[in-house]
């Protein structure tokens, strides 16, 4: 290499370095739509970052007020009440993704499960074992087919109830990947309850480092790199319920009305966290065969962990 072409590539490599230690680390840190979320970037503008911050803020409360079932005044309770309501394109379209996913999955992810929930008491954290009439009952209120999608109207039938929360934190990390991208911020890591969506690659020029929590213990039990890419990971160890030494996660199969027992955990990799998170919840429903199946028949990854004669055990597709 001639020594004039080797100065210049150093001199390009030196600038380029400088340029990346110029750039601050801003974290926005807050429990919002219903878990902990952390956003945290790189910038070397001060009042940009704060914009961002703001701009994020503001954004994950107006999500917080649309879609929080827990919430009597939000536009999902106001939905359920009323059966009709009129809702802002983004809902729409996130309304759509449901329904996109539902169909793909042929219905193992239904945004219109709340009913079932409610009797097996996940919405109140007292578990209440419905018997197999009340299931069958219920199960007839609980079908995404008949949520409708009229301009900027969704109009579901008396006796449904929708519950975005396998879809809403996804959302959310997407809505904030969008915004950090309009300012052009080219490193960034979004953790909305697990949900993670990343933009780039980390301050040190190598892909994002992510953990999967252990389901069965303390700290992580594997990590996984990500570059310009989402992750979602669901567990039974989340939400449940232990009855007579079986557990009994929130995740519930709308074609049994029974909750999901074929699996411990499930991570899927997509390029955007809503359609992960959403997808996610399916293969939990489906188990290891058949998800490992499904992925391959989408060309997504993913890493499953269930449980064979009292072991844990993993798959993965990637």
């Amino acid at each position: 290499m001639k020594p004039l072409f080797r100065q210049l590539l150093y001199s390009a490599a030196l600038l380029l370095l400088c340029i990346h230690c110029t750039n601050k680390e801003f974290i926005y840190s807050k429990f919002i739509v219903g878990a902990r979320c952390e956003v945290k970037f790189y910038l070397d503008n001060d009042s940009l970052a704060q914009n961002i911050i703001y701009e994020i803020d503001n954004e994950l409360i107006r999500i917080d007020s649309l879609l929080n079932r827990f919430s009597d005044i939000s536009l999902v309770s106001e939905l359920n009440r009323n059966l009709r309501v009129k809702a802002p394109g983004d809902i729409i379209y996130l309304f759509a993704l449901s329904d996109t996913v539902s169909r793909m999955t042929d219905g193992l992810f239904d945004i219109s499960i709340a009913p079932l929930l409610e009797i097996w008491g996940f919405y109140e954290h007292e578990f209440k074992n419905p018997d197999t009439a009340k299931i069958t009952l219920v199960k007839r209120l609980v079908d995404y087919r008949k949520i409708q999608l009229k301009n900027d109207s969704i109009i579901i039938p008396a006796g449904m109830k929708v519950d975005l929360g396998g879809i809403a934190q996804g959302f959310a990390a997407d809505r904030a990947a969008m915004i950090l991208k309009e300012y052009n911020v080219k490193s960034a890591l979004i953790n909305i309850g697990g949900e993670i969506a990343v933009i780039g690659q980390s301050p040190k020029d190598r892909p994002w480092r992510i953990g999967i929590k252990n389901p069965r213990g303390e700290g992580i039990i594997e990590t996984v790199e990500l570059k310009d890419e989402a992750l979602s990971t669901s567990g039974d160890y989340e939400k449940f319920f232990i009855i007579n030494n079986k557990r009994y996660p929130h995740i519930i199969n709308p074609k049994t009305g029974f909750p999901a027992r074929d699996f411990v955990s499930v991570t899927i990799f997509a390029k955007n966290a809503a359609f992960a998170d959403a997808i996610a919840t399916a293969v939990a429903i489906m188990g290891p065969e058949k998800g490992l199946i499904f992925l391959d028949s989408l060309g997504i990854g993913g890493i499953i962990y269930y449980e064979e004669n009292g072991c844990l055990q993993r798959v993965e597709k990637r």
